[in-house]
């Protein structure tokens, strides 16, 4: 991997971390996913997945890859959503939480990107869980801000090297 691909790997995860921290806080604090921050982790995952197959020589595979976690997160996100939305009064998974983690898609590939959801509902309902712990009985649960869950999930496993840009597929 020559310098200039490195440095681009570089700014794309800078561009990931700090999508991913407003997409957390935000949710925290607002109950809402910037359609920014979904954007930047998109976009950073298609320029990486760019200059991996223009400068790294590996052809198509990387941008089919990230094409296909967008497509197979979004699939299973718009029907969690849809799900959701039926057995409830209001929506449970958020539009904003199907864009983040769809965009989170192109970073991991598609079993990456699916492994990205579990691990994010896991960790979001283990901190609805410790949430409820604390709660006094009877208060009403606002449902699980899923941003900082898909922080949590995702950036460590994107620092570590476990979203590769040229996975096979």
């Amino acid at each position: 991997m020559g310098v200039v691909s490195v440095v681009i790997e570089v700014g794309c995860l800078g561009v990931l971390a700090a999508a991913l921290g407003v997409a957390a806080a935000t949710d925290l604090a607002c109950r809402i996913v910037p359609n920014g921050c979904a954007l930047a982790v998109a976009v950073s995952g298609a320029a990486r997945a760019l200059v991996a197959a223009t400068l790294g020589g590996r052809g198509a595979a990387p941008v089919l890859n990230a094409a296909l976690g967008a497509v197979a997160v979004f699939a299973i996100m718009a029907l969690a959503a849809w799900l959701s939305a039926r057995g409830r009064e209001g929506p449970g998974v958020g539009g904003g939480d199907v864009k983040l983690l769809t965009a989170v898609g192109t970073w991991a590939g598609p079993v990456g990107g699916l492994a990205a959801v579990g691990l994010s509902c896991l960790v979001g309902l283990a901190g609805w869980a410790i949430s409820a712990l604390r709660t006094p009985h009877g208060a009403v649960s606002r449902g699980i801000p899923l941003a900082p869950a898909i922080a949590l999930a995702t950036l460590p496993a994107a620092l570590v090297g476990l979203f590769p840009v040229a996975a096979t597929l």
